[in-house]
């Protein structure tokens, strides 16, 4: 776990100085962290739902095996459309071109990452996909790698 949010961080800043260095706004790189880093305090409404609002225990939080026990994953930051999307709106609102272009480079960044590490088909990072799978688990078919 550690270094996957150490791999998280280390991308979110690449993000927030590559888009700095291209828009000469340097506070990309918190804007960066806050959407690469922090992305994954949506996994706590998988969490939530599965325990129904009873409790957290640390332990069962990070071990991740309530997607498995409760057959469904939510987590609603994790979608390649919204960091798509910031690009898009950056790429018209020219004085807050940093802003929108860190969060969504930062967003796909962590995705992709994502995406290697934990072998599903690329399509579960998709929210619609997601969404049009009812959230379930069994269509992320992961793959041992």
């Amino acid at each position: 776990m550690l270094r996957e949010e150490t791999i998280h961080f280390t991308l979110s800043i690449i993000a927030g100085v590559m888009v700095g260095w291209l828009t000469g706004n340097y506070w990309a790189v918190p804007v960066a962290l806050v959407s690469g880093f922090f992305i994954d305090t949506d996994h706590l409404v998988d969490y939530v739902l599965y325990k129904k609002f009873r409790g957290l225990n640390l332990k069962e939080f990070f071990g991740a095996k309530y997607f498995d026990a409760s057959g469904k994953v939510i987590v609603p930051l994790h979608g390649y459309e919204y960091g798509i999307i910031l690009i898009v709106i950056g790429s018209f609102i020219p004085n807050l071109d940093w802003f929108y272009w860190s969060l969504g480079v930062s967003t796909l960044l962590h995705l992709i990452y994502d995406v290697l590490s934990n072998h599903p088909k690329w399509q579960t990072y998709s929210i619609i996909f997601r969404i049009y799978h009812n959230f379930d688990h069994r269509v992320f078919d992961f793959k041992k790698g």
